[in-house]
């Protein structure tokens, strides 16, 4: 295969019906933009030279988020062929050019690979004409060999077209400038379509190709049910690639796991799991029901349960769980246990150290092989600025302690249950820091008999 120079992609489209704020292309699905699949089909196809993405609606937001890993040019003549003119002096004159709509998030890379053969001038994707389908119809003749692209209101007397034109196309450079610069010379052009393009290939003589594809493949989104449609079969993908990598998941359809995750062999994914972003998950981990992971690293032989991570780093061998927050700037050692109903905000936590229940631990830096009671608080916040809490080594911190910042607390040191710390613990000492007990015997039998008299 001649090795394609170049890759213009189509995200001119405003995408009304997806009543978004957003251009189209950048429409998020599967941990991607719209346009990211179509970079990424184009990229596993061969074509590594950056794109040049013809922009319309929303191209500030598009050179914003792409910068400068993208080309960019205005679309000002309307239709697709007029997205190609816009490109015109971009183009490269050599080698061959992927054309691909940013909409088409199901395209695969062998459909790219077969369309860039050459033995052709241009080559098209097709796909099976179904119902409500308003894509260009194919015209072959007799011999099966393509003679016209059709609107689909074309009415058709003795013909009967199976198959549409998909938006992914592969052109012989030469071919495609020369006939770019003699459309673009017709006086009063304001719209060219790709159909238009296609059929004026072919009364040129040029040789073109059709490559089919099923229905799923070339499904192009345009609201949010095909989204939704494309979701789902972009799931399928992604979890069969994990499956087939020593991943089992125990019921894939209720499995979301985006593109960018990469996952461990031997780990088991349980129904009800959202992996997103550039989320790692080690070998053997297991992930019980309700767990999201956002652009976090959870390591090998970890267990999961209700756990919501982000931005967090899990060492190897931790217990988390249920119902546990893992906020940004969390980082989890080897060997620890944070149970449930847990919050870790900006902290670092030493390995083998334990958090069993209840308890925030927000600013702060724990040894090792800690134990943290239930219901303790470190309380960072002064109604101003956040502080930080100080954790030496095999530190036992009572039942209900309040640790107020900034303060630390020394190596092999206890705080009493209920103790509210407000001044550093040295090493090996045991903090008390609460009200004396008093009982007063007798009390509530005189208050019986008050409340008694006052009812009579």
């Amino acid at each position: 295969m001649e090795q394609p120079l170049m890759s213009v992609i189509l995200a001119a489209g405003e995408g009304r019906r997806m009543h978004s704020s957003l251009p189209k292309a950048l429409i998020p699905l599967c941990g991607l933009t719209l346009l990211d699949w179509a970079l990424l089909a184009l990229k596993q196809a061969g074509s590594d030279m950056p794109a040049l993405a013809v922009v319309g609606h929303g191209q500030a937001q598009l050179k914003a988020h792409y910068g400068e890993s993208l080309k960019f040019c205005e679309q000002t003549v309307l239709g697709t062929g007029g997205a190609l003119l816009a490109s015109l002096s971009l183009l490269n004159e050599t080698g061959r050019i992927f054309v691909l709509a940013s909409d088409m998030p199901l395209i695969k890379p062998s459909t790219l690979l077969a369309l860039a053969k050459p033995d052709c001038d241009a080559a098209f994707a097709v796909t099976s004409l179904l119902p409500g389908d308003n894509r260009s119809r194919v015209v072959k003749n007799e011999e099966g060999a393509l003679t016209a692209l059709a609107d689909a209101d074309t009415v058709f007397v003795s013909y009967s077209p199976k198959e549409v034109k998909a938006a992914a196309y592969c052109f012989y450079a030469p071919v495609l400038m020369d006939a770019l610069k003699e459309l673009s010379a017709r006086p009063g052009l304001s719209e060219l379509s790709m159909s238009a393009l296609m059929n004026f290939l072919l009364s040129s003589g040029a040789k073109l190709k059709t490559v089919a594809v099923e229905p799923d493949e070339a499904l192009d989104v345009n609201d949010r049910a095909e989204l939704a449609k494309a979701g789902a079969l972009l799931r399928a993908r992604i979890n069969t690639k994990h499956m087939l990598n020593g991943v089992t998941l125990l019921d894939p359809m209720a499995a979301y796991i985006d593109e960018t995750v990469k996952l461990g062999r031997d780990c088991t994914i349980y129904p009800g799991v959202v992996l997103e972003g550039n989320t790692v998950v080690g070998e053997g981990t297991t992930l019980y029901p309700g767990c999201r992971l956002v652009n976090s690293n959870i390591g090998k032989f970890c267990k999961a349960q209700a756990v919501v991570a982000l931005d967090a780093v899990v060492g190897d061998n931790v217990t988390l769980g249920p119902f546990v927050n893992l906020r940004p700037g969390t980082r989890i050692k080897d060997f620890c246990k944070v149970g449930n109903y847990i919050e870790v905000k900006n902290s670092v936590v030493g390995e083998g150290s334990k958090l069993p229940h209840l308890s925030y631990i927000g600013d702060g830096d724990v040894g090792k092989r800690v134990n943290i009671g239930c219901g303790s608080v470190f309380v960072n916040y002064d109604g101003y600025k956040k502080h930080r809490t100080t954790i030496g080594d095999d530190v036992f911190i009572g039942c209900n302690s309040s640790l107020v910042a900034p303060v630390s607390v020394g190596s092999r040191s206890y705080t009493a249950a209920g103790s509210v710390i407000t001044e550093d613990v040295p090493e090996d000492t045991l903090a008390i820091a609460r009200a004396k007990q008093v009982n007063k015997v007798g009390y509530v039998a005189k208050l019986r008999s008050k409340r008694s008299g006052d009812k009579a």
